[in-house]
């Protein structure tokens, strides 16, 4: 079915084994150095000479603070992230610019693993709203845990290089889900809410569940197409996933099972769920 980093510390319980767009900013180019040669020495006077000097010289400063050159302008695309093997599909949102801080919400496809068309149908649901998409090319449907580990690596690369938020949203579709439930139950500090799309849940990857205060209150929010071909597989599977997010005093779960839709990532509820959890505008 469809569908590295050392995360902070935190206390487990032990489970039961059974069980824009985007923006495509240009790289940064070498700033222009205006040159004001006269003639001759003769032809400019000193006290002239000196006064656009330091205007010039003044200019320059000012554009090279502003644009931050001490840093790369991040750009949208394809990317490898740092000290590793995995890429990762990457698009700036609208307006994006390293005076502000920005929220990230990644997409894990399912086994399929069209990391391409997963990443350009969030693109389209994002619209003009902020978020800055991710989209890392994880492929072992959470049986490997340095799946989980490169997600999290990408999340801390795209936060100190594009302005990223400390807490990202994580959806993923069908056997994506697996691995965006290890991340909500190892690592719910992390993020700013959860919502698995027709996502998949067979505890891989989850023997121990945090017990970091965050997970209480996290918004986790499922979708499902009441059409979904197999939908008899998938809601037991959520069903699980509620059970034990529940014995381990996770409190806000919920499920929106959407009428006449089939297997899908839900791109466009999942936008808009993470939307009515930002922070109002200044």
């Amino acid at each position: 079915m469809h569908g590295r980093n050392a995360p902070c510390p935190q206390h487990f319980r032990k489970v039961p084994k059974g069980l824009i767009d985007g923006q495509s900013s240009a790289p940064d180019s070498n700033a222009m150095i205006l040159s004001v040669t006269p003639a001759s020495h003769k032809d400019q006077p000193m006290q002239f000479r000196t006064p656009i000097a330091l205007a010039i010289t003044t200019i320059l400063c000012l554009v090279n603070f502003s644009r931050g050159d001490d840093k790369p302008v991040p750009t949208s695309g394809l990317k490898t992230v740092a000290g590793g093997s995995v890429q990762y599909h990457l698009s700036l949102p609208q307006g994006w610019s390293p005076q502000s801080t920005w929220p990230i919400l990644v997409t894990i496809d399912g086994s399929g693993h069209n990391f391409a068309e997963n990443h350009s149908q969030f693109v389209s649901a994002r619209a003009a709203h902020p978020f800055i998409l991710v989209t890392p090319c994880v492929s072992s449907n959470g049986k490997d845990p340095a799946d989980l580990q490169a997600v999290l690596a990408i999340v801390q690369e795209v936060q100190k290089s594009a302005q990223g938020q400390p807490k990202f949203f994580i959806t993923g579709f069908s056997a994506g889900g697996h691995v965006a439930w290890q991340c909500i139950f190892n690592h719910p500090e992390l993020l700013a809410g959860a919502a698995p799309a027709a996502g998949n849940f067979r505890f891989r990857g989850v023997e121990k569940v945090s017990q970091a205060p965050e997970r209480v209150k996290l918004p986790i929010h499922g979708f499902l197409g009441d059409k979904d071909g197999v939908r008899q597989h998938l809601k037991p599977q959520w069903d699980d996933a509620v059970q034990l997010a529940r014995e381990n005093g996770y409190e806000n779960l919920t499920l929106t099972e959407v009428p006449d839709a089939d297997h899908q990532a839900f791109p466009k509820q999942v936008v808009a769920f993470f939307v009515t959890l930002l922070p109002p505008p200044k």
